[in-house]
């Protein structure tokens, strides 16, 4: 296949140019804790040192974000696909948020505050 056909064919897909969904309160989703920083880290360009292999986030930091990958609280992953979160937006509307079971207000500075550090202090 021809890899810049692909690339133009997902740029120019009439749904990625249109402003319209911009202001649909159904388009989107909430991310996963992990796959924020995952993003977070991958934009900023994020290089290991030379002797290690792999990045190990902190206990303290796996701690405020509530989430780890492969540390399930139960063999049935993280959230319920039915969850809807009440009272909000998503719960008058009948969507589902199965992403927003594991957030909370703690959490969520928890997040921003390691993401500034992580900023900040490298």
């Amino acid at each position: 296949g021809d890899l810049s056909a692909a690339i133009a064919a997902v740029l120019l897909e009439p749904d990625a140019l249109s402003v319209v969904l911009d202001a649909d309160p159904f388009h989107g989703s909430v991310r996963e804790p992990l796959l924020k920083v995952t993003s977070f880290l991958r934009s900023m360009e994020v290089e290991l040192s030379p002797n290690k292999k792999t990045l190990e986030l902190s206990s303290p930091f796996v701690r405020n974000i509530g989430q780890m990958a492969h540390s399930f609280p139960s063999v049935f992953s993280f959230f319920l696909p039915e969850y809807v979160p009440s009272p909000a937006r998503v719960g008058y509307a009948t969507l589902n948020s199965p992403e927003s079971m594991m957030v909370d207000m703690p959490k969520i500075v928890g997040m921003l505050n390691g993401l500034y550090s992580t900023i900040k202090y490298g």
